[in-house]
């Protein structure tokens, strides 16, 4: 259990910290959200971006999210990991799922290759 559904009404966010990580949760119209709470691109925390129709955008340098599925909007490979987030009855719990196949655990690519490509 990560809180209480009261504390987390519609259009706000949060962050929340579960065995160690920091998560960003989400309620965008009564739906339900919850995702790595870095962004991949310097760490900002995402529970301070804004969540609108499904698109989360970081607050610092605007890198945009689809929040249902983690694909990356702004950097195809800066995908987040989502997580599932319930109520059961008045509690918000969260399920951490760990990350899919791809970049080990904290570790995202980026495909530009070192010194930027250039010869």
């Amino acid at each position: 259990m990560v809180g209480k559904s009261r504390e987390l009404p519609p259009g706000l966010s949060r962050c929340v910290r579960v065995a160690g990580r920091r998560i960003a949760i989400f309620n965008e119209k009564g739906r339900l959200h919850a995702v790595d709470g870095p962004c991949p691109h310097m760490g900002a925390d995402l529970s301070n971006g804004n969540l609108r129709e499904g698109t989360l955008t970081c607050a610092w340098h605007g890198w945009r999210f689809d929040i249902a599925s983690g694909e990356g909007l702004t950097r195809p490979w800066a995908r987040l990991k989502t997580h599932r987030l319930t109520r059961n009855g008045e509690d918000l719990v969260l399920e951490i799922r760990e990350p899919a196949t791809g970049a080990p655990e904290g570790k995202e690519e980026d495909p530009t290759p070192a010194g930027g490509g250039l010869p």
